[in-house]
């Protein structure tokens, strides 16, 4: 429903001949999802982190590791990182694990948007997962 009332907006505007068409600005940003990093899961074996760092620890020879543990074994891990290709939120499937640009990592979307210069009508937004590339025009 919303498509077509901005459809019908946008064709009232170029009734009016508002929009000029000459010049179309594009600009992404990424959007924190309303997910912790703690509702990530492995695609391959459905662990959750700390069940997959109990097991690597298990790997390692640590039986039974406590939590301070785990977290010096984690800390201590060889490139260690979240790929999207091996994890995905289970609370926001269609998030995707980012690097925000203040340099802390969460699950985000992408949200991308065309602007009419002359007239700063908005043309178009979309609204994809976090690690989706910016389309150029």
């Amino acid at each position: 429903m919303h498509e077509e009332v901005f459809a019908f907006v946008l064709g009232i505007a170029q009734l009016k001949k508002l929009l000029k068409g000459q010049a179309v600005g594009v600009d992404a940003t990424l959007l924190e999802a309303n997910a912790a990093l703690k509702s990530i899961v492995r695609k391959d074996t459905g662990e959750d982190y700390r069940q997959y760092l109990r097991r690597l620890a298990k790997e390692a020879g640590i039986e039974d590791p406590t939590d301070d543990d785990l977290k010096r074994f984690d800390q201590k891990r060889k490139g260690k990182k979240l790929s999207n290709d091996d994890w995905q939120s289970t609370t926001e499937p269609d998030g995707r694990i980012a690097k925000m640009k203040d340099g802390t990592t969460h699950i985000a979307h992408k949200a991308e948007h065309a602007v009419d210069t002359e007239s700063e009508l908005l043309l178009a937004a979309t609204v994809q997962p976090g690690t989706a590339a910016i389309r150029r025009a």
